[in-house]
């Protein structure tokens, strides 16, 4: 797997979007894959054990919506002046993407999934489907 790669995916696939910020690859215990521009070392890291902890609580919380037999896909955030999506990015891996409020929310979901078929590839592992969704 070549990190440059992986990079090039995120600043290409994600940052060309109108009003996003920034875009993180992370494993499910919280590690940083990789990140895009604009994401220094220490927001990865703090932002990636924080974004696997909301990926546990949301899949923790199933049971509310009647779907704790469902695979949990994505979760979204939003603040009074942007938004915070991840979602199933393979195996294990999360892909997370912070934009302004003026960001098209389908357009950046749609942008995501198409990222995390071309990190998958890059992977070398199954993008989505229930693919890091423990139950």
């Amino acid at each position: 797997m070549d990190r440059n790669n992986l990079i090039w995916i995120l600043d290409e696939h994600i940052l060309n979007l109108n009003g996003t910020k920034r875009a993180l690859l992370l494993s499910g215990d919280g590690l940083k894959t990789a990140s895009s521009q604009g994401v220094d070392r220490d927001m990865a890291d703090r932002m990636s054990a924080a974004i696997s902890g909301m990926q546990s609580l949301s899949r923790g919380s199933a049971e509310f919506a009647d779907c704790q037999n469902s695979p949990w896909q994505q979760t979204m955030i939003e603040y009074g002046d942007g938004y915070i999506f991840f979602m199933a990015a393979g195996e294990g891996a999360y892909l997370a993407v912070s934009t302004t409020e003026q960001a098209d929310v389908e357009a950046v979901s749609y942008a995501m999934e198409k990222a995390i078929a071309r990190l998958g590839r890059e992977m070398g592992v199954e993008p989505r489907g229930t693919a890091g969704a423990v139950s």
